[in-house]
């Protein structure tokens, strides 16, 4: 079986590594000389060798588990010296569709293995034996494919994929994973709880309360969708629930929220997103997203209740 090289050692990195280690897939993390994890790699008797060796340039796969920007750094450093037809893995599609890796490459072998969980989860549900979904892409390889795709599918039973991997193509997975995050995950979740949160506290309901019907409660609720299904949800919840949520549906799904949400996407795919990516000082902007939540009574509360 064809041996996978791991680059980095950030969350998702680790959980891979880590997943693999107890399935007895093999692979080895790939580091840089001065990679403060080398002493947490051994901790965990993690095999490893060294961004740049020579040992490293003979890897057949690479997964490439280090942000976006700094995939295309890598491979415009490195891809000189790496065997032609070494297998890259991509974990989201974003930079293979925007930088057109595949053709500035054609001598490596694009695939995408893109497991839907964050690193941490993605550890964690392999602990409990959970649910985890994956897709896939070989949209860019031409010979070998049955092969490559057998060797994906042992890849997801390593790392405790149960639902998938499924195929799709980069793109597709670098669209609705930004749509996701823009219009509900990152967005419409925290922000809408913000705002229920604190119209609840200028109405005199206790912050602590308020937090519990906000916040904590999110993921109670969430499980509940993701093990019951949506039809199976809506059987589940009570009355008072279940007539609020058609009260709410017919007020807060109005054609102007639909229309919004769209632009969202249509933002993405026309490439006016990118622009934006190119132009952000994302330090500035984290800052700026830090001092909001920061200052926000949500946040306050949450850090009393569990500190």
């Amino acid at each position: 079986m064809m041996q996978l090289t791991i680059i980095g050692f950030g969350n998702q990195a680790r959980s891979w590594a880590l997943n693999l280690r107890d399935s007895g897939f093999p692979f080895k993390v790939a580091v840089r000389p001065e990679s403060q994890s080398i002493a947490e790699i051994n901790r965990e008797k993690i095999p490893f060798i060294l961004i740049g060796s020579p040992e490293f340039y003979q890897s057949e796969a690479l997964a490439l588990l280090i942000p976006d920007d700094a995939q295309v750094d890598f491979l415009k450093l490195h891809s000189s010296q790496m065997r032609p037809g070494t297998t890259v893995l991509y974990a989201h599609g974003y930079a293979l569709s925007r930088f057109l890796l595949e053709k500035k490459y054609p001598d490596l072998k694009h695939v995408l293995f893109a497991p839907k969980s964050i690193g941490t989860e993605l550890r964690k549900q392999y602990l409990q034996r959970g649910k985890l979904g994956a897709v896939y892409s070989l949209e860019h390889v031409t010979d070998s494919s049955q092969q490559l795709e057998e060797w994906v599918k042992d890849l997801g039973r390593g790392m405790g994929i149960t639902m998938g991997p499924y195929p799709t193509t980069f793109l597709r997975e670098t669209n609705a994973d930004l749509y996701s995050e823009q219009g509900l995950l990152c967005s419409l979740i925290p922000y809408a709880a913000s705002e229920m949160f604190n119209h609840l506290i200028r109405e005199g309901t206790e912050p602590e309360l308020a937090y519990f019907e906000c916040w904590h409660e999110l993921k109670l609720i969430i499980n509940a969708m993701v093990d019951k299904g949506p039809e199976g949800f809506f059987d589940l919840i009570s009355p008072n629930a279940l007539i609020g949520a058609e009260k709410g549906f017919e007020k807060l799904m109005t054609p102007e929220f639909r229309k919004n949400m769209h632009s969202l996407f249509k933002d993405i795919t026309s490439g006016k997103f990118d622009d934006e990516v190119k132009s952000a000082d994302v330090p500035a902007l984290r800052d700026k997203i830090r001092a909001r939540w920061m200052n926000d009574e949500l946040n306050k509360t949450f850090l009393r209740i569990n500190q």
